[in-house]
């Protein structure tokens, strides 16, 4: 199954030609200051690239992020993906929401879908979070997330270190 519907959300794969969302969603600073490992908005390049990977991860592993439309209009992107955390292979829960659909419950009703279909991806996952984000932090703690520590590439290179999450055993 690709598409997942919700009471106020529809979600599909990414596709390319998604970027120009991306840009907007990752381009606001809002939200590209927790987002982006650099810290920097995405330009349309960056955007770009970002939508082929996305829908590349989705053919394939038959899973990843999708874009969630509210309406007519595309709001939030989120879902689970294969990624690599402090070195070692991981599925994360990643999630974002453009800034004038934020405080509105969006990520938590596309979340909680992705999630129901978790357990036919991996047992356990995991996320990360920057210092200061506490409305993913309580995102995370509401989806069944656990704080255990600041990831392991924040440790080694000594910079406020991003917290890391986990579900599952």
């Amino acid at each position: 199954m690709t598409d997942l519907i919700t009471p106020r959300l529809t979600g599909r794969p990414v596709a390319p030609s998604d970027a120009p969302f991306l840009a907007r969603l990752f381009g606001a600073a809002e939200v590209g200051r927790w987002t982006s490992s650099d810290g920097a908005p995405w330009d349309a390049a960056r955007a770009a690239a970002k939508a082929e990977a996305f829908a590349a991860h989705w053919t394939a592993h038959r899973f990843g992020l999708r874009l969630w439309r509210e309406g007519d209009a595309p709001a939030a992107l989120a879902g689970l993906q294969f990624c690599v955390i402090g070195g070692l292979p991981a599925i994360e829960a990643a999630f974002a929401v453009l800034p004038a659909r934020q405080r509105r419950g969006l990520a938590a009703e596309a979340m909680a879908a992705a999630l129901v279909e978790a357990p036919d991806i991996a047992l356990r996952l995991q996320a990360v979070t920057r210092p200061g984000n506490a409305a993913a932090e309580a995102l995370l703690t509401r989806l069944g997330f656990a704080a255990c520590g600041p990831s392991a590439a924040a440790a080694q290179d000594g910079a406020a270190s991003p917290r890391l999450w986990t579900r599952g055993p």
